[in-house]
């Protein structure tokens, strides 16, 4: 399988840089594994967006699913793990993406129209594409947080995340091919062969995916209604375009860190004053979030430069002078850092 953007491989809506909102039903799920796994239900209660969840129309922070893991991730991969929510998730816990493994004839159709609309489930700023090769097809996910310390256990998560719904729609189990996951080996991984159904599990693969047999990707899903499925496609869509953003504090210094773009590269003053705080309030907060302004700065750089290299054709030079590098050769060695190759691998994944 290919680990890297192909001709063939459509691209779900998180490659665009945007600001990160999550489907707060995911966050739900998330609270609702804590509870059944015994985490205190104070310190769940103070997870960006807890007290609104029960709202209509809205999208959260990723700073709620970020803070929501690390909340949960401990307790709840001491009693059950993956397997755990699984046993809390029916069709319809991360809202309509659920219904969309049935908005397609075959299963990669279906999982086709799973990721250009991951947005509606996930957080959209995680990319989800779907790649054929030599007959199968593979989900590959990837997550702008590999820092999170629940990451591991996201990995592990994800493909039977998508193996659930998937099932649920081909009206019986499916047993992947093989399961990628950019995690560490495990000394014993039963647990995982037991969740996914196969032994063809390869750790510190790069990235996470699974791969689903040719057989079961061109069969007939045996529900497949074409008008129940644009209408779902349509609502998944509209899920995202019309919710309102519950801004927290993080995602309003984001904000003012993109506008202070627009006059030059970032000055930690004039974002400040944009907040209406002082510098050295504003960089106390963003300790308290657990972050700083060097990261939130590497971070915006990081996005700016991903979007001007995989959606435009200006040269080196001048993406340097809009990521605020002083020459080309700098840049270079900021992208060898983030992606460990360079920028022309990256301009080799363009969306279009």
């Amino acid at each position: 399988m290919k680990s890297s953007a192909s001709p063939g491989e459509r691209i779900g809506p998180a490659d665009v840089p945007s600001r990160d909102t999550v489907n707060p039903e995911m966050v739900r799920w998330l609270i609702d594994a804590g509870l059944e796994a015994g985490a205190c239900p104070r310190d769940l209660a103070r997870i960006p967006g807890a007290s609104v969840l029960g709202q209509g129309g809205i999208r959260l922070p990723a700073t709620s699913v970020i803070r929501a893991w690390e909340t949960i991730y401990r307790t709840v991969w001491d009693n059950g793990g993956s397997r755990l929510l699984l046993d809390l998730w029916r069709p319809g816990t991360l809202g309509v993406w659920d219904y969309l493994f049935t908005a397609g004839a075959t299963l990669a159709d279906a999982l086709q129209v799973s990721a250009e609309h991951s947005d509606a489930g996930l957080n959209n700023a995680d990319t989800v594409r779907i790649v054929r090769d030599d007959d199968d097809v593979s989900v590959i996910w990837r997550t702008i947080y590999p820092d999170n310390p629940a990451y591991a256990c996201i990995c592990e998560l994800v493909p039977a995340l998508i193996q659930a719904p998937a099932s649920a729609a081909a009206g019986r189990p499916l047993t992947p091919v093989r399961v990628l996951l950019d995690r560490p080996a495990l000394d014993s991984y039963e647990h995982l062969v037991e969740l996914y159904g196969t032994r063809n599990i390869e750790f510190d693969a790069g990235l996470t995916a699974i791969t689903f047999a040719e057989s079961d990707a061109d069969r007939p899903l045996p529900g497949y209604d074409e008008a129940l499925a644009a209408i779902l496609t349509h609502h998944a869509r509209l899920v995202v375009t019309t919710a309102r953003p519950v801004l927290g504090w993080l995602d309003r210094f984001h904000l003012a860190l993109e506008t202070s773009w627009g006059s030059g590269f970032p000055d930690l003053p004039l974002v400040a004053r944009a907040l209406a705080v002082s510098p050295r309030t504003l960089q106390r907060r963003l300790r308290e979030e657990g972050t700083s302004w060097r990261a939130e700065v590497e971070y915006a750089r990081y996005r700016r430069v991903d979007h001007l290299l995989r959606e435009t054709s200006l040269t080196m030079e001048s993406i340097a002078g809009r990521a605020g590098y002083t020459d080309s050769r700098t840049l270079r060695r900021a992208v060898h850092r983030w992606y460990g190759h360079g920028p022309a691998q990256v301009r080799g994944t363009r969306t279009r």
